[in-house]
């Protein structure tokens, strides 16, 4: 880790408990992985109660920090960290987003419509629609994906059938996947 890493780090996470602090640090070790793994199970462990501090750290400016989040988010599985999960969708690493989604996958059937949300209220990006059509090809059963198939084809086709995304996910919140919007 360099200085300006170091810095960085270091500001996210000046309010935090101690305890909380030194385990982060220890789930950022890159060279003791069994410490790293260690530190990161003992966080997910905490579960419901650190989802507040760990939701703060996924708009860290340093990328490591923010992965760590992330994934420790992805692991933990709560609910409350849909709306967080889905703005990480259009984050500027791959990594992050990947497991963004992989989080919001973790969560279950509860992530849908809150992304079929986003997608209609034009949240659409290229980052967001592939990972949101990654998402819905997981978590829709094979009757919804069958009757969503145009909103898919929008998802996945970004540069043809990008725009078609809203107006497909206001369709699938109304009639195939019975969100109240």
């Amino acid at each position: 880790m360099n200085k300006n890493e170091e810095e960085q780090i270091s500001e996210s996470l000046r309010d935090f408990p101690e305890d909380l602090t030194k385990l982060i640090y220890g789930s950022l070790d890159t060279k003791d992985l069994s410490k790293k793994f260690t530190s990161r199970e003992t966080l997910v462990n905490m579960g419901k109660t650190i989802i507040p501090q760990i939701h703060r750290l996924l708009v860290s400016e340093n990328d490591s920090l923010r992965m760590e989040a992330a994934k420790i988010t992805e692991l933990i599985g709560d609910r409350r960290s849909i709306p967080e999960l889905l703005r990480m969708l259009d984050d500027s690493v791959f990594d992050i987003r990947w497991i963004a989604s992989e989080g919001l996958i973790n969560i279950g059937r509860q992530s849908i419509c809150p992304l079929l949300k986003s997608v209609r209220d034009g949240r659409s990006s290229f980052f967001f629609n592939k990972g949101a059509h990654h998402i819905l090809l997981v978590l829709l059963n094979e009757s919804e994906r069958n009757n969503l198939i145009p909103l898919l084809q929008s998802l996945d086709n970004y540069h043809e059938l990008g725009e078609t995304a809203p107006v497909q996910a206001s369709i699938a919140l109304n009639t195939v996947v019975n969100c109240n919007a």
